[in-house]
């Protein structure tokens, strides 16, 4: 008897384990997996800091159908190579050191652009740099957007515009200069009238007597170039300002050149130009190569400038 009922419960032990569902195991469930991208990055390079890991973060949860996707998207992966090689692999935190290092490594040992690179060999430079795409002759003026005969006359037809102001650069300069006031990449042609009407005004969306606001085909072109200076130049800086003027080593406005940079994308003049620089100073503004790079450093700067690049 008690052989019986100890048989009936084995029995019915085994029918039950043969209907149950079968365990998930979340823990041991792989996360799914990242979109492939065109390099293979090592463990250790493609390290994210917790903060970005945070906000895109993969969900462990399972979907409750098959046709739904997780709200979280993967990490954005990023390939730099040849001049860049050396930012593969970092985080947005590691960037800004790691661009300087590339850029300022044509400074001598007294932080002096190359012999070539002086204010006087700049008028020979932007003859090139920014010349008329459809006529060789000319040079397109920054601000008026006009097509003018490119020779140099002794600031005539065009002059040197400084994008970051003169001024504001806290230094003089002469044609000898290879300091940060002959840095080609912050000068531009323009006409000499307008040059004057700008003055050292900082940049914003509405003209007032302390701002300036250049054509919307150049906006995008002056921000990257802002952004060029205050890497290249770790004592100056990008700010937001509600009232006055920029102090020595400061430029404004800081969430406008951001949205500047977003909505006046990178142009085959802007591609030409850094190339033509690139020969001639030896460095590349970066955000004018990888535009990317400008939410990657400066989207934690400010409220505004992480609402811009997340919108």
């Amino acid at each position: 008897m008690k052989y019986r009922i100890y048989h009936t419960l084995i029995l019915s032990t085994l029918l039950l384990a043969s209907c149950r569902l079968p365990f998930f195991n979340a823990s041991s469930s792989s996360s799914p997996s990242l979109s492939s991208s065109s390099e293979v990055i090592s463990s250790s390079e493609s390290s994210i800091s917790d903060s970005a890991t945070s906000s895109s973060e993969v969900s462990s949860s399972l979907p409750s159908s098959s046709s739904e996707v997780s709200s979280s998207e993967p990490l954005p992966s990023y390939a730099y190579s040849g001049y860049y090689q050396t930012l593969q692999g970092l985080s947005d935190q590691a960037l800004l050191p790691a661009l300087r290092l590339v850029l300022r490594s044509i400074l001598d040992s007294n932080n002096l652009l190359p012999s070539n690179v002086t204010y006087g060999n700049s008028r020979d430079v932007l003859q090139l740099s920014d010349k008329d795409p459809n006529n060789p002759n000319n040079i397109i003026l920054v601000y008026r957007q006009t097509s003018v005969p490119k020779t140099w006359d002794s600031g005539s037809t065009w002059n040197r515009e400084h994008v970051f102001p003169q001024s504001y650069l806290g230094v003089d300069t002469n044609n000898n200069s290879r300091h940060t006031g002959a840095d080609y990449h912050n000068l531009k042609p323009a006409n000499p009238s307008e040059n004057s009407s700008r003055g050292n005004k900082y940049f914003d969306n509405t003209s007032s007597s302390n701002t300036y606001v250049p054509p919307n085909t150049v906006k995008g072109d002056i921000a990257r170039i802002l952004f060029y200076m205050v890497t290249m130049y770790p004592h100056l800086s990008l700010v937001d300002l509600t009232s006055g003027t920029p102090r020595t080593h400061q430029m404004a406005q800081f969430t406008t050149l951001m949205q500047w940079h977003v909505n006046d994308p990178v142009d085959s003049f802007e591609l030409n130009r850094n190339q033509v620089l690139y020969q001639y100073q030896g460095n590349r503004n970066p955000y004018i190569d990888h535009p990317e790079l400008t939410c990657r450093i400066f989207k934690t700067q400010l409220p505004s400038t992480s609402t811009i690049c997340d919108a």
